[in-house]
């Protein structure tokens, strides 16, 4: 055994103590040195802030020479034990009161005043009335023992504490070098003694001279004299294959360890679980029971293959049931006893497949309706019209577009929407054929890609027609949802393809067009697109865009039409919009006004007309109208008329002009007043109540009903042209047109014909009792000077007429 003195714990120990009372005491007495540093300025701040207490008081006593409240201000100072002496001085020097304690006995006296001699022991406070004028002095003596004391006795604790913790550290570390390190030393030496001391291992060992004679000495001799024993290396496997076993048996994946024949050597908990075996029975199969692929052959290739790097790939294995479910498998050929083995983690990805599909299915598949959606559609129609470019063969396209769904949406909510939308999503399935793909795009609108129709044109567009009609009859039917019987049509539009270079894109839009003319032509109904529908469309957008710029370009004007009573004297003009466009040329009314509607310009249209035609009427108005003169007509589109503002608009128009309300005369259509009977009927009375006059236009093609008629203020009833022209060759417009006058004349409201274009057909109206008349006739519309005119020169029609 080595002597104490030689020992590494002792050694370390010992040093260890020096050096740890060494710094204890560096560190205590710096620790101590900061703290004075604080404790010397908290005192003084304390000290100041006492005599800042006092301040107000001493100067009061000092300003005042007041002796007895000097003495209760120092009187007060001094409870507090930091003060050995307080005085209290006027300005000139003179003492007012002052006060002393005697120094309290302290045993730590002698060395505060040694180690504080730089703390300040006087304490001088001016004091100064209205902080300019010095009316005295407040001069104190610090106890220094008193407000040192605990400060020393803090002090001489840490550093008692810090030398007592570093001692019985060094004493802790000694005990600590040696159980940990000297007692085991010693016994590995002793052991290692006994096998230098073996029979053979002796003359096989080899050591490196060393001149340390302590335990690390010793311990490095014999490190060398056992480093090529086998014991060493055996243990390294044995740790090996033990942190092995750990890792294949307390991992949370599922693992397998077989031989190169496939013989499953091993295996752990979770592999038991997802497999459903038990282990003992798990390990008497091979690898090709669980996954057939998993040859002997194919293991012989992996082992000459690897390179030490594991691969991972998908398979399929299967459960004690047979049951065959997605694995990922990570696996690697490794090494235990010099002997190859193949190792393979894995993980059930059954759920992970699931979700990969879902995802896919919700990538090219409508969640809705579960049909393919316009992703899918834009990757197979390209292909599909490639197919038959090549085979000869006709493919089509129909675009189907649900008739009114939106009021379905609006009026029962989206869910039920929705439901109609599935319902309706099955019955177009079920009008296909097995080839045919129906593919909801968006909204309610819906295509089908028919790949295979016929070998020729005629024969594809019959079959499209006879799928087209079979829809419609289908869609047509009720649909029951939520114990409510719901109606809806299609509008289809149908492409055949291939023809010339269109491409799925083009063939695409050109289906939607058709669509869109089988809605306009009335819904319900189906259209193959024909090259004009493309002009049309194109003729339509760059009416759009014109249109957008006819106001802020001055391309609108107006026109007046005379109305005329039976003698041909001018009781009022129809103000009608005209509009010229410099690439268009004149546009008809006809054609921009539903285009205008359908875009939303018929609002900004409908007003500019309304405050120009007002202005007008305002310049006739001033240069004086003739007694027959009833006013001017304005048509008020029924977009226009339902905005909740019209009114106000009306309202606008006429204060800015200051026209006489009761020269102006608004004329509706019949389909207006049956839409929101309460509403249109609060909006015409308030107009009614500034003097407006209501017109119905075109009376008799819409909506008669005197029940209608009877909640609304008209004035005026206007025969629609279409009555008049036919007077002379159809009997029922003769009736119809005798109808009206007759209703008319009860409900004590004028009757106007409009289209008068003959003496005939004038001298038929008034033999029926109709006196008011407009038309080609009398006079086409005018221009506001031609009409100025008319109004100047009294003129009665007809006479030679001028063209607008």
């Amino acid at each position: 055994m080595l002597a104490l003195r030689k020992r590494l714990s002792y050694q370390q120990a010992k040093w260890a103590l020096v050096l740890l009372l060494l710094l204890s005491l560096l560190m205590s007495t710096f620790q101590v040195f900061i703290d004075w540093q604080d404790e010397k300025a908290t005192i003084q701040k304390q000290v100041m802030s006492t005599l800042y207490i006092v301040e107000n008081a001493a100067t009061e006593a000092a300003y005042s020479l007041d002796e007895t409240l000097a003495k209760k201000v120092l009187t007060g100072l001094m409870r507090s034990n930091s003060f050995h002496t307080a005085r209290l001085e006027d300005d000139l020097g003179y003492e007012l009161a002052s006060m002393y304690r005697p120094l309290e006995p302290l045993s730590l006296r002698w060395l505060s005043e040694r180690i504080v001699s730089d703390l300040p022991q006087h304490f001088r406070l001016p004091l100064n009335r209205n902080n300019h004028l010095e009316v005295g002095t407040i001069i104190v003596t610090i106890d220094s023992g008193t407000v040192t004391n605990g400060f020393i006795r803090r002090s001489f604790r840490l550093i008692g504490t810090s030398l007592l913790s570093a001692m019985l550290l060094g004493a802790a570390m000694f005990m600590l070098f040696y159980v940990q390190i000297s007692h085991p030393l010693s016994r590995l030496i002793g052991q290692l003694s006994l096998l230098e001391k073996a029979e053979n291992d002796p003359a096989q060992l080899q050591f490196k001279q060393t001149s340390r004679e302590d335990e690390l000495g010793i311990l490095a001799r014999t490190i060398t004299a056992l480093w090529h024993k086998r014991k060493k290396v055996e243990s390294e496997l044995a740790k090996r294959e033990a942190y092995f076993k750990a890792v294949l048996h307390q991992s949370s994946e599922c693992m397998l360890l077989t031989n190169l024949k496939g013989e499953i050597l091993d295996c752990n908990h979770e592999t038991c679980r997802l497999l459903m075996y038990d282990a003992p029975k798990l390990l008497t199969l091979n690898i090709q029971d669980i996954d057939p692929e998993q040859t002997p052959s194919l293991l012989q290739d992996w082992m000459k293959s690897a390179q030490g790097d594991p691969k991972i790939f998908e398979t399929q294995y299967r459960r004690s049931n047979g049951e065959s479910f997605p694995v990922e498998v990570c696996a690697n050929i490794i090494y235990l006893d010099n002997e190859a083995r193949f190792l393979a983690s894995f993980r059930d990805i059954t759920q992970r497949k699931k979700d990969q599909e879902q995802v896919k299915f919700l990538a090219y598949y409508d969640a809705l309706t579960s049909l393919p959606n316009r992703r899918f559609l834009n990757q197979h129609l390209d292909k599909v019209i490639t197919e038959a470019r090549n085979t000869g063969q006709v493919g089509g396209l129909v675009f189907i577009d649900l008739d009114r769904f939106k009021n379905v949406n609006d009026s029962m909510g989206h869910h039920v929407g929705d439901a109609l939308l599935i319902e309706a999503a099955k019955r177009i399935v079920s009008c296909l054929s097995e080839s045919d793909i129906a593919v909801r795009i968006g909204g309610d609108e819906f295509v089908l890609l028919l790949p295979v129709l016929a070998n020729d044109h005629d024969e594809a567009q019959h079959r499209a027609t006879i799928l087209a009609e079979v829809l419609l009859a289908q869609l047509s039917k009720v649909f029951r949802l939520e114990q409510t019987d719901l109606f809806i049509s299609a509008s289809i539009g149908i492409s055949l393809f291939p023809f010339g270079e269109a491409s799925d894109s083009q063939i695409l839009r050109q289906a939607d067009t058709a669509m869109y003319e089988a809605k306009k032509k009335g819904r319900n109904g189906f259209r193959f697109y024909r090259q004009e529908m493309l002009q049309q469309i194109t003729d339509l957008a760059i009416l759009e865009k014109a249109l957008h710029g006819a106001i802020h370009d001055n391309e609108f004007y107006l026109v007046y039409q005379p109305q005329v009573n039976n003698y041909g004297v001018l009781i009022g003009y129809e103000a009608l919009l005209r509009w010229f466009n410099p690439e268009l040329g004149f546009v008809s009314p006809a054609r921009f006004i539903p285009v205008a509607e359908e875009i939303g310009l018929i609002y900004e249209i409908g007003d500019w007309v309304l405050e120009n035609a007002c202005r007008q009427l305002r310049i006739w108005q001033d240069m004086g109208l003739p007694p027959s003169f009833e006013g001017v007509a304005v048509n008020i589109s029924p977009y226009q008329f339902a905005q909740e503002g019209f009114v106000n608009s009306v309202e606008k128009v006429m204060e800015s002009t200051q026209i006489d309300p009761s020269l102006l005369d608004l004329e509706i259509t019949e389909g207006m007043l049956v839409e929101n009977i309460a509403s249109v009927a609060e909006k015409m009375w308030r107009l009614k109540e500034h003097g407006i006059r209501f017109s119905i236009d075109d009376f008799g093609t819409g909506y008669s009903s005197l029940r209608y008629l009877q909640h609304f203020p008209i004035n005026q009833l206007k025969i629609d042209q279409t009555f008049v022209r036919d007077l002379s060759s159809d009997p029922n417009s003769h009736v119809i047109t005798n109808t009206i006058v007759s209703m008319a004349e009860h409900m004590n409201l004028s009757v106007l014909a409009e289209g008068v274009e003959s003496t005939f057909e004038k001298a038929i109206l008034e033999n029926i009792g109709c006196t008011r008349y407009q038309g080609y006739y009398f006079s086409k519309p005018v221009k506001a000077d031609l009409a100025t005119l008319f109004l100047k020169d009294n003129e009665v029609f007809p006479f030679e007429r001028q063209d607008a």
